[in-house]
């Protein structure tokens, strides 16, 4: 990227399945009435962060629509990339937090084992491989251009991992908030700034 490009990363707003605490991967689920407002606020918020010139998203709908509450602001439109979706548990998906930290303890093999795949579904690694090559494809495509991303927490995080740390099973200390907004400089691998919800203080109200 240009010195002067930006690439700013932003997690989707509140869904139903971070309320219940069930793994929606690739499970399509809708924001929350809290969500909406969320995407709202980070949108009438956002030249604070950066001012866009490009918007990227994952194609399902709760990143899909908290990255159009940005774009409608800008007047942009929203680009849809499936390789920026959530990590997919496959035959787990809709499984509660609270199971995959039971029997067998999966939640920690898929913290710490980053070959380890659920049935039908993906391992850190191919999540790693497909969101780095996103980002940086996509940044890379818009030399000199403030490019804004909206995926999902666990993908994102394992993208930051690996960029930052080299280490994606560091992703859990790369969690986000709903619709924070963190800005990471692709030719040093930093993070500038890091879960930002400065644009939710009302959100709740």
């Amino acid at each position: 990227m240009n010195d002067k490009a930006r690439l700013g990363l932003v997690r989707h707003g509140q869904t139903y399945a971070n309320i219940d605490q069930v793994w929606h991967g690739h499970t399509d689920t809708e924001l929350t009435e809290l969500g909406y407002r969320q995407a709202n606020q980070l949108g009438e918020y956002f030249q604070r962060y950066m001012r866009p010139d490009v918007i990227y998203a994952s194609p399902l709908q709760r990143a899909r629509l908290t990255a159009q509450a940005v774009a409608d602001r800008f007047k942009l439109p929203v680009h849809l990339d499936p390789r920026l979706m959530e990590f997919n548990l496959g035959d787990w998906e809709g499984a509660t937090f609270e199971s995959l930290r039971g029997a067998g303890n999966i939640m920690e093999q898929l913290i710490s084992n980053p070959d380890f795949a659920a049935p039908h579904g993906e391992s850190q690694h191919l999540v790693r491989k497909r969101m780095v090559e996103a980002i940086e494809e996509v940044s890379h495509r818009h030399p000199g251009r403030n490019v804004v991303i909206v995926a999902h927490g666990v993908s994102i995080g394992i993208a930051l991992s690996h960029l930052v740390e080299g280490d994606t099973t560091k992703w859990p200390n790369y969690s986000k908030a709903n619709t924070a907004f963190s800005e990471l400089c692709l030719n040093t691998n930093t993070l500038l700034s890091y879960n930002r919800t400065d644009h939710l203080k009302n959100a709740d109200d």
